[in-house]
């Protein structure tokens, strides 16, 4: 068993260290903390989606291998909007815009669009490649409704790039692959700038009568880190003055509110100045998530750490013996506490995806820099001031009441075993139900709402005719070059292609057999009968080449120069994370019947997303169980005990069960923003249990009794155990306020899991206590002094005042 008193002997010689060096602590927090300054200026994100995934991922090696062949999969996209685009005013905006965009936006490709795009037409040689729209734009509103004819007799056009009622168009910036070494050339990531100069060209005054809107990845990228960057600030300044509220009226002492504050903003910038000069980059839309932990561990500590400090000041009257007793008494079971935090963050390593391993080991960092600073620091700067005269009186207000509230449920708790029992089978056959309709979904608008400017506009774009929300491609590879070109694979091919298009998410496809239908129909006099692929090889060919000697290139987006490898782009106006893995395992399932010789492939956005989906569900099962494990372990360890161990973990697995029901019961997705819920919460409801614990043997040892050594624990961390929970919710209760829809349901379900696993603390830890023994058996020891301190408060036999359990 663990000799809790001996432990703290060793932490307040550790105390009397930090004291003597005070100056020497200051100083060399100065120096690192201005270090970490200058590397936090060096600190970049990155929004890059492809770098989610580690280097040696399949799909990420699968996308490389086909952006070699065919270029860049992203694009950005323009929806414009007029009552008739088919005007010389809008033809030309149109066409102008295209222009700027391809010669100002890095890596641009080439534009789709009503005014530059292939157009086949028929001649008595066989066929030429024109623009539909001329060089010089007509006014005639005959030459203008021929070329509103010509557009909607072609199924390349007609409610892909233009709407059939005219009234919206589509433009598609298509990109160049993006060099491993774009750095040598520019400071600004190439997503970002793309996205920057593509959002700055379209909002242009002349363009503000076509009502341009634009989405495609490098834009929803811009969008992101744009709304990020105001609503976290924003986020984190209300969850601040909701912390400082707690602290004043906890602690009621400016250095109480002013030294966590200082000790939670320097650990940020310890820890994120470092990635700076490490070159660690993050992702803005998950920077929140270690900050916001941070930041409530920091306060949480300091207030075990200043409680502790003011209690023996007020007893004592003497500053130093005051912070040597609170050293000596918080220092152990808080170094216990933010190593089990860190192994639950750590167990993040077990998702294979870049940013949800960054938020791991970022907030591992945080909580072992936030308890060196809380132990060093924090007595190093109080330990300024002048002595007090001793207080002998309780304390008044808020406090006192929260202290006799505490008095109460100490002696009132082992009453009722049974029902505390009953009430937790209850709660946990609720969750039980709650989390058989858990979901994993990852859809943009079911995460971040409506309500979320971006989100919204996204929203609209896919719901109109031409525009579209996401897409994916679907990448053939045969063994041999020419097989591409083969009728039977091209006819399989197309009969694969008009499958999805019956599927509920698709919106549009596009590949080399619209140009090869096209082409063969133009050849034909432009009958529809032969809009079809031709039945022979030779046909086949034939048709490829003329088009070729007519100058067509587009054909090159879609099949490779050896007649290989084939590609489709899947465009989608809505998703759902279980339709889209319905549909893209469909896909893969039909396209290996129909080529059971060729490798099909599923590359792009959707098909990221999905595999996102999957390293998610089953990285957070791993990660959970793992720190679940190493949690217990090292409770049974440290504490000594197997059973002690166990007893431990029922309030660790009350707020998975929790919030895992709820989130079941409220329909809210499992995402990449609620993925880090659970396992972060495991960790900090580690902190609580370990205190109480931690209290509840070292009073066992000093009475040998277990229902006054729960009594006793009540009286002296019961209030700091509710003020530090109470903290972690106003922290994160911050997110309540934002217009993101995931910051909401995380500020609740955070709330929920905090709640959850403070009253097992409170209710289920002592009755598990008393009837499982963990600690050995009874004794009759000390019953004069437990006798004696039912009657009044005085401490247990040879302690001094300085020493009795107050953290």
């Amino acid at each position: 068993m663990l000799n809790i008193q001996k432990i703290n002997s060793r932490f307040r010689a550790v105390a009397e260290i930090i004291i003597k060096y005070r100056w020497l602590n200051i100083i060399l927090f100065l120096g690192v903390l201005l270090a970490a300054g200058v590397g936090l200026t060096r600190l970049e994100s990155d929004i890059d989606q492809d770098n989610w995934f580690l280097e040696d991922d399949e799909l990420r090696i699968t996308e490389q291998h086909f952006e070699d062949i065919f270029g860049n999969e992203d694009f950005c996209a323009i929806l414009v909007e007029a009552d008739n685009v088919y005007t010389p005013e809008v033809l030309g905006a149109i066409r102008e815009m295209g222009r700027e965009l391809t010669t100002k936006v890095p890596y641009a490709d080439d534009i789709v669009s009503l005014t530059d795009f292939e157009f086949t037409l028929g001649t008595e040689d066989g066929m030429e490649i024109i623009d539909l729209v001329p060089a010089t734009i007509p006014s005639d509103p005959g030459e203008l409704a021929r070329i509103r004819d010509l557009a909607m007799a072609k199924p390349l056009f007609k409610n892909r790039i233009v709407s059939e009622d005219a009234r919206q168009s589509w433009i598609m910036l298509r990109m160049k692959p993006i060099p491993d070494d774009w750095e040598k050339d520019s400071t600004e990531n190439p997503d970002l700038s793309v996205g920057r100069i593509v959002t700055e060209i379209i909002s242009q005054e002349k363009y503000a009568f076509l009502q341009p809107k634009a989405t495609g990845l490098p834009v929803i990228n811009v969008d992101k880190r744009n709304f990020f960057a105001k609503e976290t600030p924003r986020l984190l300044g209300i969850s601040l003055l909701l912390t400082m509220a707690v602290l004043a009226v906890s602690l009621r002492s400016v250095r109480g509110v002013a030294f966590p504050l200082l000790t939670a903003i320097s650990t940020n910038v310890i820890v994120f100045g470092a990635q700076g000069f490490l070159d660690i980059r993050n992702d803005p839309s998950m920077i929140f998530l270690p900050v916001f932990l941070s930041l409530a561990q920091a306060i949480g500590y300091s207030i075990h750490v200043f409680n502790a400090f003011k209690h023996g000041l007020a007893t004592e009257g003497r500053r130093r013996p005051a912070l040597i007793h609170a050293v000596a008494e918080t220092g152990w079971p808080l170094l216990f506490s933010a190593l089990t935090t860190m192994a639950a963050l750590c167990s993040f390593m077990f998702i294979p995806l870049r940013p949800i391993r960054w938020v791991g080991l970022t907030g591992a960092c945080l909580v072992g820099v936030t308890y060196i600073l809380v132990i060093v620091l924090l007595p190093s700067l109080l330990s300024f001031g002048r002595d007090k005269v001793p207080q002998t009186q309780q304390r008044a207000g808020v406090l006192a009441g929260l202290d006799r509230v505490m008095e109460i449920l100490g002696t009132r708790v082992l009453n009722r075993p049974g029902l505390t029992m009953t009430a937790l089978g209850l709660i946990t056959v609720v969750c039980l139900l709650g989390i058989a309709r858990f979901e994993v979904s990852f859809d943009i608008r079911r995460t971040f709402g409506m309500d979320v400017p971006y989100v919204e506009r996204l929203d609209y774009i896919g719901h109109t005719r031409v525009g579209s929300l996401y897409s994916y491609g679907v990448a053939l590879e045969f063994g041999q070059p020419g097989e591409a070109k083969e009728p039977e694979n091209l006819k399989k091919f197309d009969q694969l292609i008009s499958e999805i298009n019956t599927l509920p998410l698709t919106k549009k496809t596009t590949s080399l057999i619209d140009i090869i239908k096209d082409t063969h129909q133009v050849l034909n006099n432009g009958d529809p009968d032969f809009h079809t692929i031709p039945e022979d090889r030779n046909a086949v060919a034939q048709v490829l080449l003329l088009y070729e000697n007519a100058g067509g290139s587009e054909a090159e987006k879609w099949i490779d120069y050896e007649y290989q490898r084939l590609r489709l782009m899947v465009e989608i106006d809505d998703y759902n994370s279980g339709e889209a893995v319905r549909e893209l395992r469909l896909i893969q399932e039909r396209g290996r019947e129909l080529f059971p010789d060729a490798k099909v492939l599923l590359i792009g956005s959707i098909s990221q997303f999905t595999v996102m989906q999957d390293y998610v569900t089953w990285g957070q099962i791993k990660s959970f169980f793992i720190a679940l494990t190493v949690i217990a372990i090292l409770m049974s360890l440290v504490f000594g005990s197997l059973p002690l161990g166990l007893v431990a973990m029922v309030p660790n697995l009350a707020p998975a069960m929790v919030v895992g029901g709820i989130m079941g019961l409220a329909g809210i997705p499992l995402d990449m923003m609620t993925v880090t819920i659970i396992p972060m919460l495991l960790g900090l409801a580690v902190d609580d249990t370990i205190h109480f614990i931690n209290h509840c043997q070292l009073e066992f040892e000093r009475t040998g009794n277990y229902r006054e050594s729960v009594r006793r624990v009540f009286e002296s961390v019961g209030s700091a155990l509710l003020l530090t929970s109470l903290v972690l919710i106003l922290c994160f209760s911050a997110y309540a306020a934002s217009a993101a829809k995931v910051f909401v349901n995380m500020s609740f379900l955070v709330a929920a899991g905090i709640l959850a696993a403070l009253g097992a603390d409170y209710f289920v830890t002592p009755v598990l206590l008393n009837r499982l023994r963990p600690f050995g058996p009874e004794t009759t020891r000390n019953r004069a002094a437990i006798s004696s301190n039912r009657s009044g408060p005085v401490h247990a036999q040879g302690q001094h005042p300085a020493d009795s359990p107050s953290s």
